[in-house]
């Protein structure tokens, strides 16, 4: 039996299966930055040009997908031409001392944007979409399952450059935000939070390439550290698709205990957050940790251990950390039968802990759903959430679904 990866190519193909039932008003289009000139091939461009689609998200229910190769597909109903005509635009502003970009607009020879009228193109798009998840999954089968790429760890030396090369400015294209949903016991949902971030591993490509950052825990936390304020800096706004969310941050310890948390926060004087602590930060020093949730309680916000395993889950409850929930990480061992005390259910430590205060993470398929609500777990986050219960969610206007 072949395995199942989830990319963004299969996502888009799940959704492109759906929408061939319902096509009045639909259109799609793809923006081929796979075909730019390689200085434009820098993710950071990637990301700036998927958000330009905000607006259409905001207003028009338009979904956006990032695809492996650098391509941007967006679809959406009724959308205004002039609208999504003007974000093209802008892609075009973006990328304008490229050729690409100047071979005949508009005309059949595009080679920067498609445009498909899914009444009468849906089995031309319909195609390149299963085109996509073919070439990405053939592709993934074909990765050694060793390391996948040679890399090298950094020394103090070489962390003390990358991070002279943080600045607000070579942040900001890597943050972004990923929405977690709260499931109701008659089956309706409604956005629970949203977790702002700073996606590492394309930072790490940008500033390090070839670095393995993690190698030493310890420098590791030390650049997180240092990352956390530039990633404060950088987020000028709490909204995310068309409504302010509620924002999760990932910070450490370090951060919380100093002003950097603090005077971010007055910049949102209504809003109160949730910060994720990972679990290696929260352990290295207890004490330290125990007043940061202190300090996070006292100004009405909330604390949160971020990256639970089923062991971490056990060893977690049994102890009273000073937290208002935990994430725990979706893996298919959740699931596996557990027999003794050697091989203890997740299950027990969920009762314990008590499933209202977790939120299970990285869902990737409608087992981790059903494994969850069995729990009596209700909020959760991951590729399958954003592909499947958003979008519901968006479609009865913000509401139930």
């Amino acid at each position: 039996m072949q395995s199942e990866f989830v990319t963004p190519e299969s996502l888009l193909l799940d959704t492109a299966e759906r929408l061939g039932r319902v096509r009045a008003g639909r259109i799609a289009l793809r923006i081929h930055l796979s075909r730019l000139s390689q200085a434009y091939r820098d993710p950071a461009y990637a990301r700036i040009a998927a958000r330009m689609f905000d607006g259409l998200v905001a207003g028009y229910r338009c979904q956006v997908f990032a695809l492996t190769g650098g391509d941007i597909v967006a679809t959406g109903k009724d959308m205004p031409f002039g609208e999504v005509d003007a974000v093209v635009y802008k892609l075009r502003t973006l990328f304008d001392a490229d050729p690409l970009v100047h071979h005949d607009p508009y005309g059949p020879e595009d080679g920067f944007c498609s445009w498909y009228d899914l009444e009468t193109d849906y089995e031309a798009f319909l195609a390149a979409c299963r085109a996509d998840a073919v070439g990405v999954g053939i592709a993934q089968q074909k990765k050694p399952r060793g390391p996948q790429a040679q890399t090298h760890p950094v020394t103090p030396q070489d962390m003390e450059r990358i991070i002279g090369g943080l600045t607000e400015t070579t942040v900001r294209p890597f943050i972004t935000a990923q929405a977690a949903v709260h499931v109701t016991p008659i089956g309706e949902s409604a956005f629970a939070f949203q977790e702002i971030f700073v996606s590492v591993s394309d930072l790490t490509a940008r500033l390090a390439p070839g670095s393995d950052l993690s190698a030493d825990r310890w420098l590791f936390q030390y650049f997180c550290a240092a990352l956390d304020s530039r990633l404060l800096a950088g987020i000028q706004s709490l909204t995310l698709y068309g409504r302010e969310l509620p924002a999760n941050l990932n910070l450490n310890v370090a951060t919380v205990l100093g002003h950097g948390f603090t005077d971010f926060a007055r910049r949102f004087p209504e809003t109160k957050f949730c910060v994720e602590f990972q679990t290696i930060d929260a352990f290295s020093n207890l004490n330290a940790f125990t007043k940061a949730c202190g300090l996070l309680h006292q100004a009405g916000h909330r604390a949160l251990v971020d990256g639970l395993t089923p062991l971490s889950l056990w060893m977690l409850s049994e102890t009273a950390l000073p937290v208002d929930a935990f994430k725990l990480m979706w893996s298919a061992d959740l699931a596996a039968q557990h027999h003794g005390a050697s091989d203890r259910d997740p299950s027990t430590a969920i009762r314990i802990l008590g499933p209202e205060r977790i939120i299970l993470a990285r869902c990737d398929s409608f087992a981790a759903i059903e494994w969850g609500l069995r729990q009596g777990i209700r909020t959760f986050q991951g590729h399958f959430v954003d592909a499947t219960l958003i979008g519901r969610i968006q479609g009865n206007g913000g509401g139930g679904a």
